[in-house]
């Protein structure tokens, strides 16, 4: 069965990605301190992909390793873990209706021979997958679909999901989609944290990684550092355990900017953008310190890193908190942009922070 391609929007950060829709007015700050004072709705932003029917297969897996004409004993059998190239990186939303071929779309490398593997679970994370049989079908290389696990008590609840996927797998890149169930009017979940679990019977799970170069140190950049597009919608604290920027609309805000720049507009809207010179060329986790409140932009904030869009969502009780944005490949001059203008919502950020990593 043939994948169709990415309609892309970019996402979740929990990884839901840039398709936009009209926000009202950001929400208030939960230590009585509105960083933003109105209500919204939005439209899904996962990313997905439409879904194209055919008749071609999936690759299944092989033949008994056991049959080794070498005459060497068969290697014996150990787990590993083989996680999506956005694990980590929050969770993305399908909002289709009953019928709908959109997808979500994961991606996992590195998997072994299919002949070594002699068994597979697929796992993730879902929120809301609350209708049992009818939620939700996913597919792996185009095989299934698999019902995807629901239970009536997971209303708006994140649970772990699994699937036995065993003889479905390829060597290499194995792609995971999760589309639209039974389900009427429509098809509602988000799904994260998408990775293989194998029993394979090789000499490593994967190759070893290389440590980051030594002249590759950890950047990090604070909110004084950033530059302000739509300044006088940010606040811009300094008042000790309150050190941090953000976006909002409300007048009792006015004090508690330390330039006396706020004036609000009433939109909550604006960017901040980070600019790290002459980074060394490595792989850098990039960490982003911000001030979590259940106000926050429901759509998570969305930071551009090079271009590439990832929503992280701060719209919970966690304070302060460090949010994994991703890991990448960087070098020479890095943009880091919060971009607060798609929604008319509160986002924060503290610090960015690209810390070196194996690569």
């Amino acid at each position: 069965m043939m994948m169709g391609l990415c309609l892309l929007a970019c996402g979740s950060g929990e990884g839901r990605d840039d398709g936009f829709g009209p926000l009202g007015p950001g929400l208030g700050d939960a230590d009585g301190d509105a960083d933003g004072d109105e209500t919204n709705t939005a439209s899904d932003t996962g990313t997905t992909i439409t879904r194209a029917t055919s008749d071609e297969a999936g690759t299944t897996a092989g033949s008994d390793a056991d049959d080794d004409e070498s005459g060497e004993p068969p290697l014996p059998a150990q787990p590993c873990s083989y996680p999506s190239t956005s694990y980590g990186q929050g969770m993305q939303e399908l909002d289709v209706p009953t019928g709908s071929t959109e997808v979500l779309s994961f991606t996992i490398p590195d998997v072994p021979d299919p002949a070594s593997i002699d068994s597979a679970t697929l796992e993730f994370t879902s929120q809301d997958a609350d209708h049992p049989g009818e939620e939700g079908m996913v597919w792996v290389n185009g095989q299934g679909p698999y019902e995807l696990p629901a239970d009536a008590s997971w209303d708006n609840v994140t649970a772990s999901g699994s699937i036995d996927v065993s003889g479905a797998l390829v060597e290499g890149v194995n792609t995971i989609e999760f589309g639209a169930g039974s389900l009427e009017p429509r098809s509602f979940y988000l799904i994260g944290d998408v990775s293989l679990d194998v029993l394979a019977r090789v000499e490593a799970c994967m190759e070893p990684e290389e440590p980051p170069p030594a002249d590759a140190v950890p950047r990090e950049l604070d909110y004084w550092a950033a530059t302000y597009a739509m300044r006088h919608n940010w606040v811009l604290r300094c008042d000790g355990s309150f050190d941090y920027a953000y976006t909002a609309a409300g007048e009792d805000h006015v004090t508690l900017d330390c330039e006396g720049l706020y004036d609000p507009d009433g939109t909550s809207r604006g960017t901040a953008t980070w600019v790290f010179e002459d980074v060394v060329p490595a792989t850098y986790e990039i960490q982003i310190h911000s001030r979590h409140t259940p106000n926050r932009n429901p759509l998570g904030a969305l930071f551009i890193v090079n271009g590439e869009g990832i929503r992280i969502h701060q719209d919970d009780d966690a304070d302060f908190a460090t949010d994994i944005w991703g890991v990448r490949e960087l070098a020479g001059d890095v943009i880091v942009v919060l971009d607060s203008s798609q929604e008319s919502e509160s986002d924060s950020a503290a610090w960015i922070r690209l810390e070196p990593v194996a690569g």
